[in-house]
């Protein structure tokens, strides 16, 4: 049994890898602010779109914007930029609905991917985005997203690597989804 349990925490680890297994090379971590909720890197390029959660003065979510998303522009100077608003409705934004008052959580939808909802509440007293990643209920930290060599203003993508911790074991998880 130990081994089965030696060999499954191996095997979550290397899949706990980093964007530096995309050909572009290694990429840079962001930095753990305390309201950081995960972030996305592709595979075109360092830069980086962040997502924090926006808390008023009480602690709660802002229930009108919830989630302040940003770039890091580390392929410049590694300044914080504002998204255009193409890139909010194309790609990066999302909508949100408060599904509980009391604790101000939201199930959030992002614009490129609908089709897996997150939810921001609290997790030990920090703000958390949760999904299901490889069936299991996660803290996401971390979306890669690999693209197709492209010279079209909307670039293809292949696949999307979701990175987080299971909410239960607090072990790392990791699942891959192909865009057909």
């Amino acid at each position: 049994m130990k081994i089965v349990n030696l060999l499954s925490v191996v095997m979550a680890l290397c899949a706990f890898r980093t964007a530096a297994d995309s050909p572009q090379g290694s990429f840079p971590e962001p930095p753990n602010t305390a309201n950081r909720l995960f972030y996305i890197q592709r595979s075109n390029n360092t830069d980086t779109i962040m997502y924090e959660a926006n808390l008023l003065s009480d602690k709660r979510l802002n229930a009108e914007l919830p989630i302040n998303v940003y770039w890091i522009r580390y392929t410049q100077k590694g300044q914080r930029e504002n998204l255009s608003a193409l890139q909010w409705q194309l790609a990066y934004g999302y909508k949100h609905r408060l599904i509980h008052r009391e604790t101000s959580s939201m199930e959030v939808s992002l614009n490129a991917f609908k089709k897996r909802p997150l939810y921001v509440s609290y997790h030990e007293g920090k703000p958390v985005a949760i999904t299901g990643i490889n069936g299991q209920k996660s803290l996401l930290k971390k979306i890669f997203v690999q693209l197709e060599p492209s010279h079209g203003l909307i670039p293809k993508v292949r696949y999307l690597d979701l990175f987080g911790v299971d909410a239960v074991k607090e072990q790392p998880v990791f699942e891959r989804i192909y865009i057909d």
